[in-house]
């Protein structure tokens, strides 16, 4: 598998996981779930923004 096959399945399963929690209800959660829930969506959101500029070739800051 090349590297740029691996980051675009990389990114392939972040979407995924954006996905589904982006879409979690938070009814009937405490707000330390509720917290929880929030962190893994913005670090996979963070992770997928990295590989898309490593993919561009262009420095993580300039997405």
């Amino acid at each position: 598998m090349t590297e740029f096959q691996k980051i675009t399945y990389e990114i392939r399963q972040l979407q995924v996981e954006l996905n589904h929690t982006g879409s979690c209800t938070t009814r009937g959660l405490t707000q330390e779930e509720i917290a929880h829930l929030d962190e893994r969506f913005f670090l996979a959101l963070d992770q997928q923004n990295k590989l898309i500029a490593r993919l561009n070739n262009k420095p993580e800051g300039f997405l």
